[in-house]
């Protein structure tokens, strides 16, 4: 049946003012290689402010959709993935009446005025019958500051209090909802817990005096991006865990110690992963059936105690390691296509684990979409400009030079790391000639620990001090 009356709408959410909500910050729009000519947004700007409502539309959730049989709404998605610290856009379509005046004969339809136009980006998360609203972001529009097109109102009823009579028309209203850099957890969909993104459009208008609401809502795809900085970094310390089996063979004690570690605990979803693998066989049976997998682990949180639904992801079977035999290797284990870790929300958290069967081993590994560290095209100036007003931000009080985001950065910064680490280790190149030049004087062993760090003395001033030295000997005699 359809749904032609209105629906309860929050009171407060209608009732509030234009300028509500805190404001976030615009960084213009995306970039495209082919817009060129006239476009939507040239015929009529798409408002630049973005704000999140003091009261949430918790109605979303169980209203995404609100037809009536006068107003149609339409939403055009301009992408099919937005990143935080960009924008999401898209237009709305908006057909009054069918977009024609009423055919003769038919009695003349009630007076139709519309209050306001609202698009709303939110993020929602269901575990089971329950769900929670974690985000909202708002744009207006049609508002007191952002009149309907001429082609829309009638121009013999001009507005009042806000409201704008409108007649049989068909018109497209751009939209531009611009976005923080940590928007929340990534899109995720199983059998019973969900996360996802909604752009919903509400239109507020009377008919007759008698206020109706009508609503259009659809899926989008929206991402955090992560620091380049930090994102594929090695930690400071390699992530390592060992276990080990003992068991009685003919009076004698047997062990087999497995041991496995990563050098990173982020990794990129579509892409392998390595794990280091050690197992040393002190025993005289040879090691079987020794799988490598990934197991993705969902935590719902339903009362003090968590229940846990499991899932594997990939495995990888090792070859067999023989008694009294060592195996030491790198394994490569692919990640599919779609998996991503969630942080801990209301209602529960995705993780991931990278561990060995039978000796259990587990290695807690954070999988992340491949666009948050590479940035569409499309959206990286506006990426960028975030983030280098992120790092402006942080480094305001101390003398670090500028920060300059460039495509690729965070694979860079892993390279970086890499390279510094291996430079404090070892002695540049500069460095090993003077050692090799020092070695070939007769007396280079003096100028031996001046490079490795600790400066030689010189040897006149040992000359001099001697020579003072032997002054005041002869004085004193």
């Amino acid at each position: 049946m359809s749904r032609t009356s209105p629906i309860p709408i929050m009171p407060s959410l209608i009732s509030l003012p234009h300028d509500y909500g805190k404001t976030v910050p615009s960084r213009g729009r995306s970039t495209s290689p082919i817009r060129s000519g006239p476009s939507i947004e040239q015929l009529r700007r798409a408002p630049s402010r973005t704000f999140i409502p003091l009261a949430i539309p918790i109605d979303i959730i169980d209203f995404p959709q609100i037809p009536h049989s006068r107003i149609a709404l339409d939403i055009q998605i301009s992408a099919p993935i937005f990143m935080g610290g960009a924008t999401v856009e898209g237009a709305v379509g908006l057909t009054v009446d069918g977009g024609c005046m009423t055919s003769r004969g038919r009695r003349k339809p009630a007076v139709l005025s519309i209050d306001r136009i609202t698009v709303a980006l939110v993020g929602i998360e269901q575990s089971g019958a329950r769900q929670h609203m974690f985000t909202c972001l708002m744009t207006d529009l049609i508002d007191e500051a952002h009149p309907p097109p001429v082609h829309m109102a009638r121009p013999d009823q001009p507005a009042s209090d806000w409201l704008w009579v409108v007649m049989p028309s068909k018109t497209t209203l751009p939209f531009r909802l611009a976005l923080p850099v940590m928007l929340g957890p990534p899109p995720f969909r199983s059998k019973k817990n969900n996360i996802k993104y909604i752009v919903s459009v509400l239109a507020e208008a009377k008919v007759g005096g008698k206020r109706i609401y009508v609503r259009k809502s659809e899926a989008v795809m929206v991402l955090t991006v992560h620091d380049p900085e930090k994102a594929l970094v090695n930690l400071s310390n390699p992530l390592v865990v060992t276990d080990e089996i003992q068991s009685s063979h003919r009076g004698s004690l047997e062990t087999v110690i497995l041991t496995a570690g990563v050098h990173r605990q982020t990794w990129i979803s579509g892409y392998p992963l390595f794990v280091d693998v050690r197992i040393q066989n002190r025993g005289s049976k040879a090691m079987r059936r020794v799988e490598l997998q990934l197991e993705r682990s969902i935590f719902v949180y339903a009362y003090a105690a968590p229940s846990l639904d499991r899932g594997l992801g990939d495995t990888l079977r090792l070859p067999d390691v023989a008694g009294g035999l060592h195996d030491q290797k790198t394994c490569g284990l692919f990640v599919p296509s779609g998996l991503v870790s969630v942080d801990a929300v209301l209602y529960g958290e995705l993780c991931h684990v990278s561990g060995i069967k039978h000796l259990m081993v587990q290695l807690p590994i954070t999988i992340i979409h491949p666009n948050s560290i590479d940035i569409p095209p499309n959206s990286l100036a506006q990426v960028a400009a975030t983030i280098e007003q992120k790092h402006r931000h942080r480094t305001s009080s101390s003398p670090v030079p500028s920060y300059h985001y460039r495509p690729g950065q965070a694979f860079l910064a892993a390279r970086r790391q890499s390279f510094e680490q291996v430079a404090r280790q070892t002695l540049s190149h500069e460095d090993m000639n003077t050692i090799a030049r020092a070695l070939d004087e007769p007396n280079g062993a003096a100028f031996a620990p001046a490079v490795v760090g600790k400066p030689a003395p010189a040897k006149e001033e040992i000359v001099a001090g001697g020579g003072e030295e032997e002054e005041e000997e002869e004085e004193e005699e």
